[in-house]
């Protein structure tokens, strides 16, 4: 992953806040993802209407961890909290991931 300089660091994390005043810390930043859908009624990854800038970070509150993917392509950003339902799998280039509702990868 990408590292911010520390300007750009605290500019982030601000407006990280703005969102979820909970966030305390950003632990990795990659600049550019793009998520993708699993639809099991054609059995492909679709793309989503998701793409941007992926945080990592930390949180005061439970859950303490948690990432968002900052959409450049329109107004809705993925949140996404970690906790014990999120599931992950490495599969260079891609990172998978499944919460209680869906398959992701990025």
């Amino acid at each position: 992953m990408e590292s911010l300089s520390k300007a750009g660091q605290e500019m982030s994390l601000a407006a990280l806040k703005q969102h979820d005043p909970y966030i305390t810390s950003i632990a990795d930043v990659t600049g550019q993802v793009a998520l993708y859908s699993f639809s099991p009624k054609t059995n492909e990854w679709e793309k989503t209407d998701i793409e941007g800038t992926l945080f990592v970070y930390r949180r005061s509150a439970s859950p303490y961890h948690g990432f968002t993917i900052v959409n450049r392509l329109n107004m809705h950003n993925l949140v996404e909290p970690v906790n014990k339902d999120l599931e992950f799998q490495l599969h260079e280039p891609f990172l998978l991931y499944r919460n209680a509702s869906c398959e992701y990868k990025f």
